[in-house]
């Protein structure tokens, strides 16, 4: 942003429409990988979820990603047909079951980001330390504000 070119609010509100750019593309692009898992994009992205949080009941993935108790039992049985999850009875609560991620398929997984990973590597490359620093907080900030965005709606 050079002075007088154009002012701060214009930029800032070109950078929320950059990022809805963004959200836009990944969102068809995991929807393209979904697909080679024969999955569709929300069940790819509560695979994920999974991945980071472990297992969980399934009543938690639902809060987590504000879907319907009925939404997850889907999500769950199409995970667990591709062989990505596998449920657990609750050894606490019989009236519950925990969702286990497998990961024998996560080099399936890996390979298919592959070429996107190689060419954000290769865009990150581009930038200095202290710029990597910035789009570190950044994307840190991002991913604190999107669940509590995303619980706004509920």
């Amino acid at each position: 942003m050079s002075e007088g070119k154009i002012s701060r609010e214009k930029f800032i509100s070109s950078l929320v429409i950059e990022m809805r750019k963004f959200h836009t593309s990944i969102v068809l692009f995991n929807e393209g990988i979904a697909t080679k898992l024969h999955l569709n994009a929300t069940d790819l992205r509560c695979r994920e979820l999974l991945s980071h949080t472990g297992p969980i009941t399934a009543g938690q993935l639902s809060l987590l990603t504000n879907l319907t108790t009925g939404a997850i039992t889907g999500v769950i049985n199409r995970l667990e047909k591709e062989e990505l999850v596998e449920r657990i009875d609750d050894p606490h609560d019989r009236r519950k079951v925990i969702i286990q991620p497998l990961y024998h398929r996560d080099d399936e997984i890996t390979y298919l980001f592959k070429p996107l990973s190689d060419s954000l590597t290769d865009i990150f490359e581009k930038y200095n330390d202290e710029e990597l620093i910035l789009l570190s907080k950044f994307w840190n900030d991002i991913n604190l504000l999107i669940p509590k965005e995303s619980k706004k709606l509920t």
